[in-house]
């Protein structure tokens, strides 16, 4: 992939910039041409540099997270402020009508080049290939844990191809040294690229400094689960303090200006989202009230911010008095209650449509201008499911509602309570605007491929 991800990024640069050099040299915009040339040569090549040794081509970063989309940014904001500075100490002006419309146009189709490369490389891996053979090193719930988060994952590229437990005494030298030399052989003889340690009480400080040293040479990546797994992204950030690497632990960011923030986004989305979506609305509208009487919108009593209680807006996509029937059908959150949710006879003909494609959901765009909602955040909850939680969940209820969410893009009715909770505190913890964005643009996709919508 790394090959394929220099070659993809070549051959952008060249297609970027030899066509503003064409340009320039067709409309002698400069008087030696072989200049030009030479100025092009070198903005391609030391932004390649530059890419790489912003970790641009690191495989750890191709596929998943941000950090590879940081570094074409990164990198191209350098090459720009390394440009200005020379011309300056040279005392000389680079060919701007070359040099700005090239790093514009080349970081626009760089990032979009990764985005396509990431795609594709998402189906393939879904596909089982360009996995890493990966050792799982743990024993008990945690490193079952791990392995499935690995296997619902298969976009992140780990394979899990066996599992060991760590020594009985980590203490022992003599037995840790049998226990390195097994795993060692074991790695060998099953060609494993990836070694992921869960978290136990018999994995010892010495016991990963030992294994990363016999890890070291054969190019094999060791990836720890730490404590604070389920606390990531801006809240964990490393503090050096008394000579240790210590990890600084933030509170969550979803109070004061980063509130503020939230709701501006929520407004800048969702009022030219209404104002588009009227006619849809109204076509809807019709729709329900023909099919079955009763009123076009379903009002319920949702659990918002703080624990407080509001009314959620939505298209009705029940008959009348459906509430009543609930108990009956629903029951309590089970392993069975995606099937009696998939086979609820409640549901109109049109109400079929509207749930299939999320159409329901749209009045609570008015929730989100009424500020009783956001555009992302955990899905509201009924005053029925408020005994349900546990003393952590109530942790969900920090931020307002939203009318998508985690739970949304991972599955919705197919997603187990347990698992909801979870990502509902993930959210919590992780909140960040980039975040809400990420869930934004995955919920279109979410929404055409109808997973779990009934």
């Amino acid at each position: 992939m790394v090959l394929r991800a220099f070659v993809l990024d070549a051959s952008i640069l060249t297609v970027a910039i030899s066509s503003y050099v064409w340009i320039m040299v067709q409309q002698n915009l400069l008087y030696d041409r072989l200049e030009t040339v030479l100025y092009g040569v070198a903005l391609g090549a030391g932004w390649l540099v530059l890419i790489l040794l912003r970790r641009g081509y690191d495989e750890r970063f191709l596929g998943v997270g941000w950090q590879e989309f940081k570094c074409i940014i990164t990198a191209s904001a350098t090459l720009l402020a390394m440009i200005s500075v020379a011309s300056y100490v040279a005392k000389r002006q680079p060919p701007l009508r070359l040099v700005l419309p090239s790093l514009l146009t080349g970081m626009v189709l760089l990032l979009l080049g990764r985005w396509l490369l990431r795609t594709w490389l998402g189906h393939q891996r879904v596909r089982g290939r360009f996995q890493q053979g990966t050792l799982v090193i743990g024993d008990g719930q945690r490193a079952a844990a791990l392995v499935d988060a690995f296997a619902a994952d298969p976009v992140a590229g780990f394979q899990v191809i066996g599992t060991v437990a760590p020594p009985a005494d980590p203490d022992s030298s003599g037995l840790l040294d049998r226990w390195l030399d097994e795993v060692t052989e074991w790695i060998h003889l099953h060609r494993v690229q990836a070694v992921a340690v869960a978290e136990s009480s018999a994995v010892e400080p010495e016991l990963l400094r030992r294994l990363a040293w016999r890890l070291e040479g054969p190019g094999i990546d060791l990836l720890v689960s730490p404590v604070l797994s389920d606390v990531a992204g801006p809240r964990v950030s490393a503090r050096p303090a008394a000579g240790l690497p210590l990890l600084h632990l933030d509170e969550p960011t979803l109070t004061g200006p980063a509130r503020a923030l939230k709701r501006a986004v929520d407004l800048a989305i969702t009022i030219p989202a209404v104002i588009v979506a009227l006619p849809l609305f109204a076509l809807i509208a019709i729709a329900v009230k023909l099919d079955s009487p009763g009123h076009v919108f379903y009002f319920s009593e949702r659990i918002g911010r703080s624990g407080e209680a509001f009314r959620c807006m939505k298209f009705r996509t029940m008959i009348s008095g459906a509430d009543q029937l609930r108990a009956d059908v629903i029951g309590d959150p089970d392993d069975e209650i995606a099937e009696r949710y998939r086979q609820d006879p409640r549901i109109t003909r049109v109400g079929v449509v509207l749930r299939r494609w999320s159409l329901d959901e749209l009045p609570q765009l008015f929730n989100v201008l009424a500020g009783s909602m956001s555009l992302v955040g955990p899905r509201p909850l009924l005053p029925d499911e408020m005994p349900l939680l546990g003393e952590a969940d109530h942790r969900r209820h920090l931020t307002k509602p939203g009318l998508t969410g985690l739970w949304q893009i991972s599955g919705r009715k197919e997603v187990c309570w347990d698992d909801r909770m979870r990502m509902d505190l993930h959210y919590i913890e992780s909140w960040s605007i980039a975040l809400d964005l990420v869930v934004i643009v995955k919920t279109a996709k979410a929404v055409v491929t109808g997973r779990g919508a009934y």
